[in-house]
């Protein structure tokens, strides 16, 4: 059997938190060529050892000035690549090796709250991945080769510096949250269309000053979120999202709204707060599900009838 690269083993124990190293060390423990002294770990994990041990056979050194965790142990790599969850979210990495492109059985990786400017390409060999959280790090910029992870379902690139999206992001056809809120994105790639599994969509607080009208082609989009960029139109295509049920749109610079947002026939919430509207369009009283109408902070003269009826049904509406 193929036995399992000393600096992949290293990078892998290191990174794994206390959890998932219990559960791995669990797994082999019967073996008798492994062994680990448990009170060495809980020091090493609080940071209270400082000196390095070697351990006759197989034990383990702690280097806290190396701050890595040696294993010597017989496995093999097709019984490391098993690991399906990392969690390193709250830690202060600047950042993370490549070989973490080996793991390819992983399915959840967690790398938020962290100081990360970059991940490594690599990432892209983990082709099972299903959950990938980055957000509230320093991100740059995203590998192309993100575009390999077609399984994923939620990613969140939330609270970072990304000014702008690989076009590859469109590969990830599985994908039904996408979390881009708080960044610096001044446009978005028209492939986004593709992703016509997306539910969730957070674009809020960026640079935006335009929407691709192939957003028209998420059919199955149930949130949108818009709010603070520079927006000064939206695409009329916006009116085939016929599942959405929210759409905020506040704190931009709209002058106008497409009549065809009058097709959005499950909209609860419509939040046109903040802009430079001087008109909506009566379509909107098309809209008999709308919980919610905010018109705030805008230059309206007149609210059409067909829009002020909708209070008949319950609708709020914040003039």
């Amino acid at each position: 059997m193929e036995l399992i690269p000393t600096e992949i083993l290293e990078s892998i124990i290191y990174l794994l938190d206390y959890e998932d190293l219990v559960s791995f060390v669990s797994e082999y423990q019967s073996d008798s060529n492994f062994k680990l002294n448990w009170g060495i770990v809980n020091m090493y994990r609080f940071g209270k050892y400082k000196k390095n041990i070697d351990y006759e056979g197989y034990y383990k050194m702690i280097s806290v000035e190396n701050v890595k965790l040696k294993l010597k142990l017989k496995q093999s790599v097709e019984e490391l690549i098993e690991i399906t969850k990392l969690d390193l979210d709250n830690n202060q990495l600047t950042s993370i090796p490549a070989e973490v492109g080996n793991l390819t059985q992983l399915q959840k990786l967690y790398l938020s709250f962290n100081q990360l400017t970059s991940i490594p390409g690599e990432v892209g060999g983990l082709t099972q991945l299903r959950k990938l959280f980055l957000n509230d790090n320093q991100l740059t910029s995203i590998p192309s080769t993100v575009g390999n992870l077609t399984q994923l379902k939620e990613l969140n690139l939330s609270f970072n510096q990304l000014t702008s999206l690989p076009g590859e992001v469109g590969n990830l056809t599985q994908l039904k949250i996408l979390d881009l809120y708080n960044n610096k994105l001044t446009s978005i790639p028209k492939l986004i269309g593709n992703l016509t599994q997306l539910q969730i969509l957070f674009l809020g607080n960026n640079q935006l000053t335009s929407i691709p009208a192939e957003v028209g082609n998420l059919i199955q989009l149930q949130k949108l979120y818009l709010y603070s960029n520079k927006l000064t139109s939206i695409p009329a295509e916006v009116g085939n999202l016929t599942q959405l049920q929210k759409l905020y749109l506040n704190n931009n610079q709209l002058t106008s709204i497409p009549c065809e947002v009058g097709n959005l026939i499950q909209l609860q919430i419509l939040d046109l707060n903040n802009n430079q509207l001087t008109l909506i369009p009566g379509e909107i009283g098309n809209l008999t599900q709308l919980q919610k109408l905010h018109l705030s902070f805008n230059k309206l003269t007149l609210i059409p009838d067909s829009i002020l009826k909708l209070r008949s049904t319950g609708t709020r509406i914040m003039e």
